[in-house]
């Protein structure tokens, strides 16, 4: 099952928190996430960015992201919700990603 997970910036929080990115590391790592990032200086409605879990249940999905340094830090709320993908053209992926 896949999760949608977007992360909206709580007001006076930082919007950089650095443990993040050895977080979502850690999850790619172990194949649970697919795709993810930042909307850049443009939140949309507070939506800072976001990622998309491969999990076997919303429970799970839950407990991952509750461990997340943007949660842990008080810096952002998240919103979970499930995304029934379609399908994924893996020519469209720029073949330089990182």
């Amino acid at each position: 099952m896949y999760f949608l997970v977007l992360l909206q910036l709580l007001p006076d929080a930082p919007a950089d928190v650095p443990a993040h990115e050895p977080f979502i590391d850690s999850l790619i790592e172990r194949h649970l996430v697919l795709l993810g990032g930042g909307f850049g200086s443009e939140p949309v409605d507070g939506v800072i960015g976001g990622y998309l879990l491969h999990v076997t249940d919303q429970a799970q999905a839950e407990a991952i992201v509750a461990t997340d340094p943007y949660l842990t830090s008080g810096a952002c709320t998240a919103t979970i919700t499930h995304w029934d993908l379609v399908g994924i053209d893996r020519e469209a992926i720029d073949h330089d990603f990182d």
